[in-house]
Protein backbone atom coordinates (compact mmCIF):
# COMPACT_ATOMS: atom_id res chain seq x y z
CA UNK A 1 0.00 0.00 0.00
CA UNK A 2 1.42 3.48 -1.03
CA UNK A 3 2.04 5.44 1.51
CA UNK A 4 0.00 8.95 1.59
CA UNK A 5 -0.09 11.95 3.88
CA UNK A 6 -3.82 13.39 4.06
CA UNK A 7 -5.53 15.98 6.38
CA UNK A 8 -7.60 14.41 8.73
CA UNK A 9 -11.12 15.58 7.85
CA UNK A 10 -10.16 14.46 4.42
CA UNK A 11 -11.27 11.00 5.74
CA UNK A 12 -14.06 12.15 7.86
CA UNK A 13 -16.71 10.72 4.82
CA UNK A 14 -14.94 7.42 4.67
CA UNK A 15 -16.11 3.94 3.95
CA UNK A 16 -14.80 0.44 4.94
CA UNK A 17 -14.71 -1.93 2.47
CA UNK A 18 -17.97 -3.66 2.92
CA UNK A 19 -19.77 -0.52 2.51
CA UNK A 20 -17.68 0.66 -0.61
CA UNK A 21 -18.08 -2.71 -1.71
CA UNK A 22 -22.45 -2.57 -1.36
CA UNK A 23 -22.34 1.56 -2.83
CA UNK A 24 -20.12 0.18 -5.86
CA UNK A 25 -22.06 -3.29 -6.40
CA UNK A 26 -18.79 -5.19 -5.79
CA UNK A 27 -17.84 -8.38 -3.80
CA UNK A 28 -15.45 -7.28 -0.60
CA UNK A 29 -12.66 -9.01 -2.38
CA UNK A 30 -12.65 -7.14 -5.12
CA UNK A 31 -12.46 -3.96 -2.87
CA UNK A 32 -9.73 -5.66 -1.44
CA UNK A 33 -7.92 -6.55 -4.50
CA UNK A 34 -8.17 -3.26 -5.75
CA UNK A 35 -6.63 -1.95 -2.92
CA UNK A 36 -3.79 -4.43 -3.15
CA UNK A 37 -3.08 -3.28 -7.17
CA UNK A 38 -3.71 0.80 -6.07
CA UNK A 39 -6.62 0.95 -8.16
CA UNK A 40 -8.64 2.66 -5.42
CA UNK A 41 -6.90 4.23 -2.59
CA UNK A 42 -7.37 3.44 1.09
CA UNK A 43 -5.86 4.61 4.02
CA UNK A 44 -5.09 3.10 7.30
CA UNK A 45 -6.10 4.86 10.26
CA UNK A 46 -5.62 2.97 13.71
CA UNK A 47 -5.70 -0.10 12.73
CA UNK A 48 -8.54 0.34 10.09
CA UNK A 49 -8.69 0.46 6.24
CA UNK A 50 -10.66 3.41 5.27
CA UNK A 51 -11.83 4.67 1.62
CA UNK A 52 -12.42 7.89 1.16
CA UNK A 53 -15.85 9.11 0.07
CA UNK A 54 -14.20 11.09 -3.29
CA UNK A 55 -12.23 7.56 -4.13
CA UNK A 56 -15.92 5.97 -4.04
CA UNK A 57 -17.62 9.26 -6.44
CA UNK A 58 -14.28 8.55 -8.87
CA UNK A 59 -14.88 4.88 -9.55
CA UNK A 60 -18.94 5.72 -9.76
CA UNK A 61 -18.43 8.04 -12.46
CA UNK A 62 -15.82 5.67 -14.07
CA UNK A 63 -18.84 3.18 -14.05
CA UNK A 64 -21.05 5.32 -15.73
CA UNK A 65 -18.69 6.37 -18.26
CA UNK A 66 -19.36 5.11 -21.61
CA UNK A 67 -17.40 2.22 -23.14
CA UNK A 68 -15.12 4.03 -25.98
CA UNK A 69 -14.81 0.46 -27.67
CA UNK A 70 -18.51 0.31 -28.14
CA UNK A 71 -19.83 1.39 -31.18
Amino acid sequence: MTRVTIKVDAVADAYGPEEAAKLLSKGVATIWRWIRDEKILAVRIGGRTLIPKREIERLQKERDLPDPTNR
